[in-house]
Formats: C-alpha cells, sequence, structure tokens
C-alpha cells in the first residue's frame, strides 16, 4: 500500500510503499482511511527538511487530518465497533504520562504523521480505541474537518476557562464575547465556526480584498470581514469598538502586534499560529506591554486538542451544517487522489482554504 513520506535532507513529499498492517490485536483496532486533510503543518515538516522519524524508520508518512472507517476489532475492544466512522486523535502520551495529552511539553508525546509516529496517509493503520473519536451520524460529509476544527477549539475552551475563573462563571455567557480572527487559513475559518456555533459575533482580519473568494465565504458563514488596510491605527475608544477576544491564526508576529492593539480590557489573545523556523525580528512591545498591564490581558499559546475539543468540532461543524451547509462545503476548495496530492504537499492554491485527498 502506498502512503506520503517526507525524508530527511528533502523538501519534496515521495510516495513509498509500506507492508499492510497484520491483523488487529488485544486492544487494537484497524481503520481504514477515507479523507486526509494536507494541513500547513505537513508542507512545514518538507520545508524543514527535518521530520521527526518513527524509532527505526528512515522516513514519515505524514497525515493528521483524517476521517477513518472501522475494518477490524482485536479482543477486549470497547467504544467502537466494525463499520464506525470515526477520527484519530494525533497526539498520544508517552507510557507514564497523566498529564492531558495536548499539555504535554515536547517529548513527552508522539503524534502521528508529526512526532515519532506514522501518519493517516496510510491507507490502513492500526490504533486503539481510546484514541479514536466516533463520528455522530449526520457529520459524515464535513468529518475531515475535526482535526483542524479543533485546534480552535482548544484555544476558544481554555480562553473561556480562564475567564470564567477569573472573571465570573457567567462571563461570555449571557453577554458573548466581540471576537476577532486574524488569518483566512483553516484554521482562522476553524475559528470563525468555533464562534458562530457558540452564538458569539465574529469579524475577520485578512489581506485579501473584499471581493475574494475567502472574503466572501466568511461573510456567507456569518463573519465581519475587514481588510488589514483598514486597521491601522487603534481606535481611540477601545472599550467600545475593540474585542473581548482576539483567535491570532497567522503566526505572523506583525499581525500579533497590530491586533493585539484592539484588546479591551480583560481581553484573552490566543496564538493559534507559529512559524516553523521563525526570524528573530526586533519590534517595539512596549506599547502592547503597557496596555497589557492597564486592561488586565491575557495571551495565552494553545496548539493541538484534547478529546473535549474533538467531540466539540464535530458537533459545532453539524450544528453550522444544519443552517450553512452549502457554504461550509466550499471550506474544502480541492479533492485529489494521492497521485495528484504532491504539489499542494509543497504549494498553497492562491485562494484554497483546505485540500482533501479522497482514498475512496
Amino acid at each position: 500500500m502506498q502512503a506520503m513520506a517526507a525524508f530527511p535532507g528533502s523538501t519534496e513529499p515521495t510516495v513509498v510503499e509500506m507492508p499492510e498492517p497484520p491483523e488487529p490485536g488485544e486492544g487494537e483496532v484497524l481503520c481504514r482511511t477515507l479523507e486526509l486533510g494536507i494541513c500547513g503543518t505537513d508542507r512545514e515538516i518538507l520545508k524543514n527538511t527535518r521530520p521527526v522519524l518513527p524509532e527505526g524508520a528512515d522516513f514519515l508518512a505524514l497525515g493528521h487530518e483524517c476521517l477513518a472507517r472501522v475494518e477490524a476489532l482485536g479482543g477486549e475492544v470497547e467504544g467502537v465497533s466494525v463499520g464506525d466512522l470515526v477520527v484519530p486523535v494525533v497526539r498520544r502520551p508517552l507510557p507514564g504520562e497523566t498529564l492531558r495529552p495536548d499539555l504535554l511539553a515536547p517529548g513527552a508525546y508522539v503524534e502521528r504523521g508529526i512526532v515519532s509516529e506514522h501518519g493517516f496517509s496510510l491507507p490502513l493503520w492500526l490504533d486503539r480505541p481510546e484514541f479514536l473519536v466516533p463520528v455522530p451520524p449526520g457529520a459524515e460529509e464535513l468529518a475531515v474537518l475535526t482535526e483542524p476544527q479543533s485546534v480552535a477549539e482548544k484555544g476558544i475552551n481554555e480562553a473561556l476557562l480562564l475567564q470564567q475563573a477569573r472573571v465570573s462563571p457567567e462571563t461570555w455567557v449571557k453577554t458573548p464575547p466581540r471576537v476577532l480572527v486574524a488569518g483566512m487559513g483553516p484554521i482562522g475559518f476553524a475559528g470563525i465556526i468555533g464562534c458562530l456555533a457558540r452564538g458569539w459575533p465574529v469579524t475577520l482580519y485578512g489581506r485579501d480584498p473584499r471581493d475574494s473568494f475567502r472574503a466572501k465565504l466568511a461573510e456567507e458563514l456569518g463573519a465581519c470581514y475587514r481588510p488589514a488596510e483598514l486597521w491601522e491605527t487603534v481606535p481611540d475608544d477601545v472599550e467600545n469598538e475593540g474585542f473581548d477576544l482576539v483567535l491570532e491564526c497567522t503566526g505572523h508576529d506583525g499581525v500579533m502586534m497590530t491586533t493585539a492593539g484592539w484588546l479591551a480590557a480583560r481581553g484573552v489573545m490566543v496564538w493559534l499560529g507559529g512559524l516553523h523556523r521563525p526570524e528573530p525580528v526586533p519590534h517595539d512591545v512596549a506599547a502592547m506591554m503597557w496596555f497589557g498591564f492597564l486592561r488586565n490581558h491575557i495571551f495565552l499559546g494553545s496548539v493541538n486538542a484534547a478529546e473535549r475539543d474533538f467531540r466539540d468540532a464535530l458537533e459545532h461543524l453539524a450544528r453550522l451544517q444544519e443552517t450553512h451547509e452549502e457554504t461550509l462545503k466550499k471550506m474544502i476548495t480541492s479533492r485529489v487522489s494521492l497521485d495528484e496530492a504532491e504539489w499542494h504537499y509543497t504549494n498553497r492554491e492562491p485562494q484554497g482554504v483546505k485540500v482533501v485527498v479522497d482514498y475512496e
């Protein structure tokens, strides 16, 4: 069987032949990949030329955004059945780790398709039931978007927990927060979906013209789009014109500095994007520090996701599917076979949101 792989020293993806897995053993589940999302993380692994390989392997099979079907069960497996559709959780703790996996430090976990374990570009693979999230009926068509959606859900959930702990349990419940999402990639759109599904008003910050496909897509979902040229100065009245929550999804330090100026008192900024190899660029952070100090801001780094966030992702995709099904489908801007996927692992479509490899 074939998979898409990253080799040390190479920036190019390579289709490799791999043996099929054995029959599932005790506590194991055999899964078949149906759809696979291509992600910026895949491109960064290739660009970096230093994939973190599984023990004894000379390449890393890519793929971590997956919709799969359960093909067979080993003994003593509970929670899934043959034929079930599932979404696999990406990060898994090393033996002996007890902290929630998404909060572990580097070196304390593996990640399928990213760190030390082959990913889901393999057509068939073994897993354990505790790492498989069942897809509820009716959510199948968009379930391949679950993993990127879960990343935004974690950032939102963590911000909500912090706010309710430090202000009051009713914070952002009776009065929804004003949300700014920075970035027009898959995580940016996931942030829009996560907020709109909660009934929170969302504004999208991006560099596209107003008549672009992505700007129109955001507005069709229910967000307000404001292009970057309108954000050159901080408002005089940030308490009334600013935002309570900023989801920074670009990983660009300049965008972070700009949007931080729009945080109102007690605001939270969540960093959901990051450059794989950041270059040190001097910034005058005095204003951000000063207003963060005066206004009690929180700056929160968030990566990966907990099972809670995967379940929220499926729930919120299904909720918006009831009212915006055709718009949500537009987020999958290309469907390709594995043989056609190589270009997409090293290039981005100018107005693309999500490319999906269709294994069926």
